[in-house]
C-alpha cells in the first residue's frame, strides 16, 4: 500500500514508508519512492538504486534527480545504482537533461547494471562522456557499467572501502 505523497504533491511522486526488511532489494532499511512508472529506492547509509519501468521522458529525469540530490544533501556521500533493465525509449530531452544536471558534492559514484548489450553500450558512452568532461576533473570515480546487480552493489562496496 502506498504512503504519504512525497513533497513533490502533484508530480506523480509516491513514497512508501521504511521497509525495515529491506525488501523490496533486500539490503536493509530503504525507503521507496515512486515517481510514475520508475522506482527510486533509498537505501541506508548511502545508496539510491533507480529502476525504470518504461519510458524515460526530461520530466521522469528531473523527478529522479532530485530524489537523489535530497538523498545526498544530508550523506556525507552518496551512489547512485541504475537499473537498465527496465528501460524504455529516452527522449533527446531526457537524455540532454541526464548529461547536464550537475550532481551534488556528495555524489560519489555511478554504477549501472542489467539490460541489453545496446543499452549497456549507449550508457557506457554517455556516462563516460560526462565523467571525462566534469567527474574526473572533481576527482569522482569513473562509473562502472556491469551485468548483475550484485556486481553493482559490490563496486560501491570497493568504493567505500577506499574512502
Amino acid at each position: 500500500m502506498m504512503g504519504p505523497r512525497d513533497k513533490r504533491e502533484g508530480r506523480d511522486a509516491q513514497v512508501d514508508a521504511w521497509n525495515d526488511d529491506g525488501a523490496p532489494s533486500g539490503r536493509g532499511r530503504t525507503r521507496v519512492l515512486h515517481l510514475g512508472v520508475h522506482v527510486v529506492e533509498r537505501e541506508e547509509p548511502d545508496t539510491c538504486v533507480v529502476r525504470f519501468g518504461g519510458d524515460l521522458e526530461e520530466r521522469d529525469v528531473a523527478l529522479i534527480l532530485d530524489a537523489f540530490e535530497e538523498f545526498a544533501g544530508v550523506r556525507e556521500r552518496a551512489y547512485l545504482l541504475i537499473d537498465l533493465r527496465g528501460l524504455g525509449r529516452a527522449t533527446a530531452e531526457a537524455r540532454r537533461l541526464a548529461g547536464m544536471r550537475q550532481l551534488p558534492p556528495q555524489y560519489a559514484g555511478l554504477s549501472l547494471f542489467g539490460g541489453s548489450f545496446e543499452q549497456q553500450l549507449v550508457a557506457k558512452l554517455a556516462t563516460m562522456a560526462g565523467w571525462l568532461l566534469r567527474g574526473r576533473s572533481l576527482g569522482k570515480p569513473m562509473p562502472v557499467c556491469v551485468k548483475r546487480e550484485g556486481e553493482a552493489r559490490a563496486w560501491v562496496a570497493a568504493q567505500r572501502g577506499r574512502r
